[in-house]
């Protein structure tokens, strides 16, 4: 069966990734539906055609299954939150549960657009989903769709590090324009994928679906209240800032009032003294009292100067020190990537290793196989040649024991002619007497 229905009365196999990924086409595959006029719309631009998830029941080894197909995944994160409460809705809908949750992405290089879509579905479904994630890489080539080494050959690190975390769950969505659906690579890659899903068990459950969102809600909240926090840190340190410096303004303008209320004093009670004398000692002390306060400016200036200098020092020396932590915590974050590095390069050596071993496996399990072949057709020859000397033999004495019942036949007629002989002879004997 395969008709869109809303019902949801089956374990449910669930098609998510990102918008043009291949969806759609998977879902109608694996319906034996033409992959592009099936229950799922298919649309040829990068416009998601699905709204809204849509369900179709399928069966799989005996088993009845609901598969629903997902809107794709954008990159604006307002539109992506509303697919996912989309999603939500559909999953809270699953009384029986997820059986298996198809990944689809493009067989191509695994870009960091694709790897925040899969991060995007992994924080969404939570770290319980792991374990009924199968990966089906589409818009293949027709190599890698003939033979999964070729695909696995064109995979990079991150691809590696993600089928490794769901225990290389991984197919292949066939092409049909490269093999028409009753070929038998179309039909191989196709059944690789059901297999993976009759074999999971148990089921992702809304439960657990319910539980990663209100843990998502946990940290949205405070992550929130400690950007508040920092907010409202980094209000008070201006504000003391503010003050501090509004202080210091304050206190130099007071200082500046009392040294020019103390030299108006000094200036009336020389004047107040010498107002008696004459007309050039008049002179003489003003000409003092502006040298005086010249000398006053100089010194404010210069002392205002050397202030100014040691602000700007201290400044300076701020910089330099911030400027020196930050090239060290460059440095050790320049170390620890180049520990990831060597751990990573490790790690690509381990696995060829191990493909290496598989391959040698490989082809110590098809020379047995061509072995056992071969022994299988000796066999079946010996058998042959058995049943025709057998057929030969029954032959044989079917012809004796005809050439038998002839000789009898044969000695039967002479005993039968002799007889007759006799007859005539007595009948002649009779007929003379």
């Amino acid at each position: 069966m395969s008709h869109i229905t809303d019902d949801v009365s089956y374990p449910a196999i669930l098609l998510v990734g990102k918008t043009g990924a291949g969806k759609s086409t998977l879902g109608n595959l694996l319906l034996k539906q033409p992959h592009d006029d099936g229950p799922f719309q298919v649309s040829a631009d990068m416009e998601s055609v699905t709204q809204e998830c849509s369900t179709a029941i399928i069966s799989i080894d005996g088993i009845t299954y609901n598969i629903i197909d997902t809107p794709g995944i954008f990159d604006t994160q307002l539109v992506t939150d509303k697919i996912f409460e989309e999603i939500a809705k559909t999953v809270k809908k699953c009384n029986y549960g997820i059986k298996a949750i198809l990944f689809v992405l493009e067989a191509k290089r695994f870009s960091a657009e694709q790897r925040s879509v899969l991060e995007g579905i992994r924080n969404f479904f939570g770290e319980g989903a792991i374990d009924y994630i199968i990966a089906v890489f589409s818009h293949a080539i027709k190599a890698q769709i003939r033979d999964r080494n070729v695909m696995q050959k064109a995979w990079n690190a991150p691809v590696l590090s993600f089928i490794e975390d769901i225990k290389n769950r991984w197919g292949i969505s066939p092409n049909s324009d490269y093999f028409p659906p009753d070929d038998y690579i179309h039909q191989a890659r196709l059944r690789e994928i059901m297999t993976f899903i009759s074999s999971m068990r148990g089921v992702y459950t809304a439960e657990q679906l319910e539980k990663s969102l209100q843990e998502q809600e946990k940290a949205r909240r405070q992550k929130e209240e400690e950007e508040e926090r920092n907010k409202q840190e980094h209000e008070e340190k201006l504000k003391d800032i503010a003050r501090k410096e509004a202080e210091e303004t304050h206190k130099r303008k007071v200082e500046q009032m009392e040294r020019e209320q103390k030299a108006k004093q000094e200036y009336e009670e020389n004047l107040k003294r010498k107002r008696q004398e004459e007309a050039e000692e008049k002179h003489r002390q003003m000409v003092e009292k502006m040298k005086q306060e010249e000398r006053e400016r100089q010194i404010q200036e210069e002392n205002l100067r050397k202030k100014q200098q040691e602000e700007t020092e201290e400044r300076y020396r701020r910089k330099l020190e911030q400027m020196r932590q930050e090239q060290e915590r460059e440095e050790e974050l320049i170390r620890q990537q180049e520990r990831e590095w060597e751990l990573r390069r490790q790690q690509e050596k381990e696995e060829e290793l191990r493909r290496q071993r598989e391959r040698e496996e490989l082809k110590k399990q098809r020379e047995r196989e061509e072995n056992l072949k071969r022994e299988r057709e000796r066999q079946e020859q010996q058998r042959l040649q058995e049943m025709y000397r057998r057929q030969l033999e029954e032959a044989e004495r079917e012809r004796m024991r005809m050439m038998e019942e002839l000789q009898r036949e044969q000695e039967r007629q002479q005993r039968l002619q002799e007889e007759m002989r006799r007859q005539e002879e007595r009948r002649n004997e009779c007929r003379i007497f």
